[in-house]
């Protein structure tokens, strides 16, 4: 069953072509992993709680792993994979595989709407241990499943910044997944939601 679940959402993801933001002058690029994990057939995808930190726009926030591209990273997807590294101590270049690449997505937040991010799909083995770093205060794997749970979820239309904009916030236990990441999370459950 599981081998069949990941040949399928790869397929899907690869077989289409992400969107790419882009923008004029300065902006800041930066990437994220959605890391998922098999254990006795269950899925589960992994979410860091961000440490509070004066100045730092995206403090607190539930997130998937992931920062700013710096020098030496030759690829955004570099980047993911070292950030995904530093904050977690998940090494997915000796346990985990890629799968794609979702949309690239911006923050709304004015302060942080020169971000582009891109998120990719990575799968490691449900033996997979986290060892976060200062940067994150909490983690955790919340099951798939879960996210079927219509209770948990909230869409609204809200204003924003002059904008009308889809709202989705999704709440397990006491987390609350919100923003930018819960844009993330719902293109990855609306390619593949359908296959846990």
């Amino acid at each position: 069953m599981s081998h069949y679940v990941i040949e399928e959402l790869e397929k899907i993801v690869k077989g289409r072509k992400s969107i790419k933001v882009s923008r004029d002058g300065d902006f800041i690029s930066a990437s994220v992993v959605v890391i998922l994990r098999e254990e006795r057939g269950e899925y589960s995808m992994l979410f860091i709680k961000r440490r509070e930190y004066v100045n730092d726009l995206f403090s607190g926030h539930m997130a998937f792993p992931g920062g700013k591209m710096q020098k030496g990273d030759g690829s955004k997807l570099e980047t993911a994979i070292r950030e995904t590294l530093e904050e977690t101590g998940i090494d997915l270049k000796k346990n985990g595989r890629i799968l794609g690449e979702l949309d690239d997505v911006s923050p709304v937040n004015p302060k942080a709407n020169h971000y582009i991010v891109t998120p990719y799909l990575a799968l490691v083995g449900g033996d997979t241990r986290v060892k976060p770093n200062e940067e994150v205060a909490e983690f955790v794997w919340i099951p798939l499943l879960d996210f079927r749970n219509e209770e948990l979820l909230e869409i609204r239309v809200i204003e924003k910044y002059g904008m009308k904009l889809e709202d989705f916030t999704f709440r397990y236990q006491n987390y609350v997944i919100w923003g930018m990441t819960a844009r993330i999370l719902r293109q990855f459950l609306s390619l593949a939601g359908h296959l846990f």
